[in-house]
């Protein structure tokens, strides 16, 4: 009976660490993904051209022409093209950058949210005389994070959902496999603790026994 209950005891708290570690898993890769998202929005907030302009559509464009464009600009900018220019590498490069982040809705979002403030703001932060200066520099900065930290992780395409959802089920499996392992490996533990401790006991109760007969066989010859 004891048994019984450490075994629903040690389930109901691995049930907990297989639920911490799954939170944990997804806070890891929303960061992991965010950050990429960052580092594009940095590298298109230091060039002055934009991706629109980059692969030549509107930012209206559907998906379907920045996705046509990006296939013709694609040919005219490989490194092969042209081995002699050794500029194609580079703007290749932007070039597919460009189209990874406007290819998605979620990175494609947070790119417009960034041009917008850029035009907004951007006149106005270069015809100020303390544009340079230390305080300026840090006001930017932190209007510029605060809108990704008011943000919520959200997964609109559906390679993405089911990518996450292929390594979620893969995460609970190990998990579930390493519980059900420990779970057996303690169960046997106790099985065989358990025989030793009954065979201790047998073994304590037979001595106790010869020592008894033997004081009464020595008291009935005396």
């Amino acid at each position: 009976m004891k048994i019984l209950i450490y075994i629903i005891i040690y389930f109901y708290w691995s049930i907990m660490q297989l639920e911490a570690h799954l939170r944990l898993s997804q806070g890891c890769l929303w960061f992991c993904k965010r950050s990429q998202r960052l580092f594009s929005l940095c590298t298109a907030r230091r060039s002055s051209t934009n991706y629109y302009e980059l692969l030549g559509v509107k930012p209206d464009a559907s998906m379907e022409k920045i996705k046509n464009a990006f296939f013709d600009q694609s040919k005219k900018l490989h490194p092969d093209s042209d081995p002699s220019n050794p500029g194609l590498h580079s703007q290749f490069v932007r070039l597919n950058e460009a189209y990874r982040v406007l290819s998605r809705e979620g990175s494609r979002r947070d790119y417009d949210l960034r041009l917008r403030y850029q035009y907004a703001a951007g006149p106005t932060y270069r015809s100020s005389s303390s544009a340079n200066s230390p305080s300026a520099e840090a006001a930017e900065s932190m209007r510029y994070w605060e809108q990704f930290r008011q943000a919520q992780p959200q997964e609109n395409t559906a390679e993405e959902r089911e990518k996450r959802k292929k390594r979620n089920m893969r995460l609970v499996g190990y998990c579930m496999l390493t519980m059900l392992l420990s779970l057996s490996v303690h169960y046997f533990g106790f099985r065989v603790n358990g025989f030793k401790k009954q065979q201790e006991i047998l073994r304590q109760k037979h001595a106790e026994f010869l020592e008894r007969y033997k004081i009464r066989s020595d008291g009935e010859d005396k």
